[in-house]
């Protein structure tokens, strides 16, 4: 299939450009002079020049944050095709350096674009890894919480999204979530023992008091279910947990 190319201006000197790799030889040749005339004279076109993920990576890479800003707004509700997947929003967020970048292509994807693209706990694990500042914030309130009830199938799959956050980050997550619902994702010792180690102390201790001692020895199940917990616990989560657990923590 033969490439559509659409032609720009530059002080009288006229080009054709059809693919992202021609956008960014044309503006390694401007030397960021004339990025944003290039984009506006392309603007109703960018979506098929940029054409796919690895195309929107290299465009931004060579572009001033300004100008980033002014493509993902151009781009608009078109964004999400482009970026396709959330491998290849990861590796876009990876490549941004301004915080306001990364909340501008989070608003322009907004709640269906990012539902669209995140299909796994680990995705979103690996999306929020790259994300700065109250960015992660924004992005799981895009999410949502109704999203994030069924996103999360086991507290391990939680503890892959709390070890991408900060503590604050992770309180406001799990304020999000409600301690009921993180408590009905620990299914067995390894859901609570991933939980544990990804929580900070006092969050570890929070969530173990909303269990009773029945419920945590059938989650623990026996001594050596006891020995495997302990070794992910830090020494003042092992015994908050011995003591609900009235065994000894000495290992």
């Amino acid at each position: 299939m033969e490439t559509t190319r659409y032609p720009i201006s530059i002080d009288g000197e006229t080009a054709d450009v059809g693919t992202a790799g021609e956008l960014v030889t044309a503006l390694d040749v401007l030397q960021g002079n004339y990025d944003r005339a290039v984009l506006e004279q392309l603007r109703p076109h960018l979506v098929e020049v940029i054409g796919s993920p690895q195309g929107l990576y290299a465009t931004l890479k060579v572009l001033a944050a300004e100008d980033q800003l002014y493509l993902i707004e151009a781009l608009g509700p078109r964004l999400v095709d482009v970026v396709q997947r959330a491998g290849a929003l990861r590796d876009i967020l990876a490549t941004l350096a301004e915080s306001g970048v990364e909340e501008k292509l989070l608003e322009t994807l907004g709640p269906e674009g990012l539902r669209i693209l995140i299909g796994s706990a680990e995705e979103l694990a690996g999306v929020l890894e790259w994300i700065y500042g109250a960015s992660d914030w924004l992005a799981l309130q895009l999410l949502g919480a109704d999203f994030l009830k069924c996103l999360f199938q086991s507290g391990y799959e939680l503890s892959l999204v709390l070890y991408s956050l900060d503590r604050a980050r992770q309180q406001e997550l799990i304020d999000l979530l409600g301690w009921e619902q993180v408590m009905a994702l620990v299914h067995d010792r390894r859901d609570l023992a991933h939980l544990l180690r990804a929580l900070p102390a006092e969050l570890s201790k929070r969530l173990l008091t909303h269990f009773t001692k029945d419920q945590l020895w059938a989650i623990v199940q026996d001594e050596r279910g006891w020995g495997y917990l302990y070794n992910y616990l830090e020494a003042a989560e092992a015994a908050y947990l011995s003591d609900l657990l009235e065994v000894n923590d000495a290992q």
